[in-house]
C-alpha cells in the first residue's frame, strides 16, 4: 500500500483506540465484579433478615447496618465506575472519529497520487504518438 503524510497519525490514533478499548474493557469488568459482590451483598442481607426474624434472642444490628454500609459503598463505586466508561468511550469514540478522517484524508492522497501518475502515463503516451506522427509525416513529406 503506497505511503502517505497521514500514516503516522494513523498509527497514533490506532493506538489510542486500542489503549481505550484495553481501559473500557477493565472497566466493564471492574464493573461486573461490583455488581457481582452487590449481588452477593443483597442476598447476605436478606439471608439474614430471615433468620434474625426467626431468633429474637440474636442482635445483628449491627452486622446489618455494616453491610447496609457495604451496600451503599458498591452502589457508589459502581456509580464512579459507569462515570468513567462513559468517559473512556467518549474518548474512543472521539479516536476513532479522528482516526476515520485521517483515513479519509490518506484514501484521498493515494487517490490523487494514482490519478496524477495515470495523467502523466497517459501524457507520455500521447507525446509518444504525436513523436510517431510526425516522423511519419516528415518521412512522407
Amino acid at each position: 500500500m503506497m505511503k502517505t503524510p497521514y500514516d503516522a497519525a494513523m498509527r497514533i490514533r490506532r493506538r489510542e483506540i486500542d489503549t481505550a478499548q484495553v481501559a473500557i474493557n477493565i472497566q466493564i469488568n471492574q464493573l461486573v465484579q461490583i455488581e457481582s459482590h452487590h449481588s452477593d451483598v443483597d442476598h447476605t442481607l436478606a439471608k439474614e433478615a430471615e433468620i434474625a426474624a426467626g431468633d429474637h434472642a440474636l442482635s445483628s444490628h449491627a452486622y446489618m447496618e455494616r453491610m447496609r454500609m457495604l451496600r451503599e459503598r458498591l452502589a457508589a463505586e459502581r456509580d464512579e465506575a459507569d462515570v468513567r466508561l462513559g468517559r473512556l468511550r467518549t474518548t474512543a469514540l472521539a479516536a476513532y472519529g479522528d482516526f476515520k478522517a485521517i483515513e479519509s484524508a490518506a484514501d484521498t492522497y493515494r487517490d490523487d497520487e494514482t490519478r496524477k501518475a495515470a495523467n502523466g502515463e497517459q501524457g507520455h503516451m500521447d507525446d509518444m504518438a504525436a513523436t510517431a506522427v510526425v516522423r511519419r509525416l516528415r518521412r512522407w513529406g
